[in-house]
């Protein structure tokens, strides 16, 4: 029989893990051929130029555009993911801001300072994580509308005019610097240099994480998947060693039944 302390439990599914992956892929793409547009006399840039010959600034141009097509394609299917399907309605209602965020983050502040003696514990999904998991939607949100006026200048420049253009290009390479950051100094630290997880997540690999994550990082979700299995597990009538904890609560109830009975006696 497995050890407790050695199982895994499910964070990401293979569907999941498909749709972070061409997130993750698209948005690196993005960030390389944006960035050598913008600054194409840059050493890096230097080095792809010569590695492809002339047609390299054309070619950086077709590949930013293909990688968009991906971005807007794997957005819209996680909107269509978290609407209709059973796993992401509840992925989507756990992620979901609520003022509990608000009060963990609080004490989280306040345990580090040294005024709180338990650390927090966090369920499903971290604020951190719900703040990341928005801001993504919220910078691809922001990366369409201006991409799509940059890309298709001829339809939109007699339109919004060349300070349109302008405010629009703006926009864009600074929001681009604001996913680049986040992403390289805010999720890659939770991802990998968290010491929690160390050397690194690997959920996002094989969709599983240890006991000992579930833990320290999601106490309260551990809680609340044993809690139903020992529910399903009383509602079933299992016996055997893998409901120790459905049996111990049944005990309990024998013995509080047998207390009242006694106390009805006298």
């Amino acid at each position: 029989m497995t050890s407790i302390r050695s199982r895994k439990y499910l964070r990401m599914t293979l569907n999941e893990r498909i749709q972070h992956f061409i997130l993750l892929l698209s948005f690196i793409v993005l960030v390389i051929t944006g960035f050598a547009l913008k600054f194409p006399e840059a050493l890096w840039v230097s080095g792809f130029r010569s590695l492809f010959g002339e047609n390299a600034f054309e070619m950086r141009g077709d590949v930013h555009r293909v990688a968009s097509v991906f971005l807007i394609g794997v957005s819209v299917y996680h909107l269509f993911y978290i609407s209709f399907t059973k796993r992401g309605k509840e992925f989507i209602r756990d992620m979901w801001i609520r003022k509990s965020d608000y009060t963990l983050l609080k004490d989280t502040i306040n345990y580090y300072r040294g005024k709180k003696e338990e650390k927090p514990k966090l369920g499903r999904f971290s604020y951190i994580e719900k703040l990341e998991y928005f801001a993504v939607y919220w910078g691809n949100f922001v990366m369409l509308i201006t991409g799509v006026i940059l890309w298709f200048e001829n339809i939109f420049l007699p339109l919004i005019s060349n300070v349109g253009m302008d405010i629009a290009s703006a926009i864009h390479f600074y929001e681009a610097i604001l996913a680049s950051l986040s992403i390289l100094f805010w999720h890659f630290y939770f991802v990998i240099y968290n010491p929690d997880v160390y050397p690194m997540n690997k959920a996002w690999i094989t969709g599983y994480i240890t006991r000992h994550q579930m833990e320290t990082e999601h106490p309260l979700w551990l809680e609340e998947i044993e809690k139903d299995e020992m529910i399903s597990d009383t509602e079933n009538g299992k016996t055997d060693d893998n409901t120790e904890k459905a049996d111990t609560v049944k005990k309990d109830e024998v013995k509080k039944d047998l207390s009242e009975d006694r106390n009805k006696k006298v």
